[in-house]
């Protein structure tokens, strides 16, 4: 995912005003997109199989999102965002210290 996303912005015309403007998030998101592209085609390969599970279930969930967003659905939306944060938070909370 980090790799697509850097390689996609990376294509734009207007990529330096992207690149430009992005903070910690993007940042902490697409470090992976840094570091050795061999290893991680090798990775990606070995996990052909899963990986395309993964992805499939990730653009389907994409999906889902944009209609919401296409649509204006304010609580539906605001359901998907607090399922993700607490999701999220619940797994920081069982991460060992």
């Amino acid at each position: 995912l980090a790799f697509t996303l850097v390689a996609e912005l990376a294509a734009r015309p207007d990529a330096a005003t992207y690149f430009d403007n992005a903070a910690g998030g993007f940042r902490d998101f697409t470090r992976i997109a840094a570091s050795s592209p061999e290893m991680w085609r090798d990775i990606a390969l070995a996990n052909r199989d899963a990986l395309l599970t993964e992805i499939d279930g990730y653009a389907d969930a994409l999906a889902a999102a944009r209609a919401l967003i296409a649509a204006g659905d304010a609580g539906a939306i605001a359901e998907l965002f607090e399922q993700a944060s607490h999701a999220r938070r619940a797994w920081e909370a069982r991460r060992p210290k």
